[in-house]
């Protein structure tokens, strides 16, 4: 004979809430709200009062000739001051070269349009192939150019270009991923920059100067 179903669980009954216990749940949930409130009425018009994060906001300004003024008693060359009109700098700085045997200076050029170009400038005797090579990252020469009577050697490599010229006393590498005009009117405000500071006359680096009439060899 088989034993009885065992008789269901039986569910407690369902809780009720005297009118104080409800009054109190009403009035936590109203005093959370109202925190929530004031809350946000203190954070939002912070906010709108914050300027927007934008990049030109925190860039300090560089001053590139006065840093090169500060750099040129330890660099061996008068370091490149140069800045194209409407266009700026993100920095500026002479690198001891403790990597490559070869002390250089380096800015970093932004054109009006938001074009980057690295320059890097380095005594001209201490400039080796080698070094050149390196910062031009093994790209090699497909062409020249010349810029305001002077020389540049054309470097390409994966669309980033480098010019290259030993101007006066100093070997200088214009690099980046920039158009040839933006290129072209850097390197010429280089060659005028070296040449006031007397470094160079704008003649090509490969052509030879007769001497002036009545001049010894």
């Amino acid at each position: 004979m088989s034993s009885p179903d065992p008789a269901p669980p039986t569910q407690p009954p369902p809780a009720v809430l005297s009118a104080a216990q409800a009054k109190r749940m009403r009035s936590s949930a109203t005093g959370l709200l109202i925190a929530v409130a004031v809350t946000l009425a203190v954070i939002i018009p912070v906010l709108l009062l914050t300027p927007g994060q934008r990049a030109e906001t925190y860039r300090p300004p560089v001053d590139v000739p006065a840093i090169a003024a500060q750099a040129a008693p330890g660099a061996g060359f008068p370091p490149v001051a140069a800045m194209p009109a409407g266009w700026s700098a993100n920095y500026a700085r002479l690198n001891a070269g403790s990597s490559t045997g070869v002390p250089n200076w380096e800015v970093g050029y932004v054109s009006g349009d938001q074009q980057f170009i690295a320059l890097t400038q380095a005594a001209a005797k201490r400039a080796n192939p080698t070094w050149i090579a390196q910062v031009t990252e093994n790209a090699p020469v497909t062409s020249d150019r010349t810029v305001a009577g002077q020389r540049f050697e054309l470097r390409d490599k994966a669309g980033t270009k480098s010019l290259v010229a030993t101007i006066g006393g100093s070997t200088v590498i214009l690099r980046g991923q920039a158009s040839d005009d933006a290129l072209s009117t850097l390197a010429g405000a280089v060659v005028a920059d070296l040449t006031a500071a007397g470094t160079t006359s704008a003649v090509p680096t490969t052509a030879a100067t007769a001497p002036a009439p009545g001049a010894t060899p």
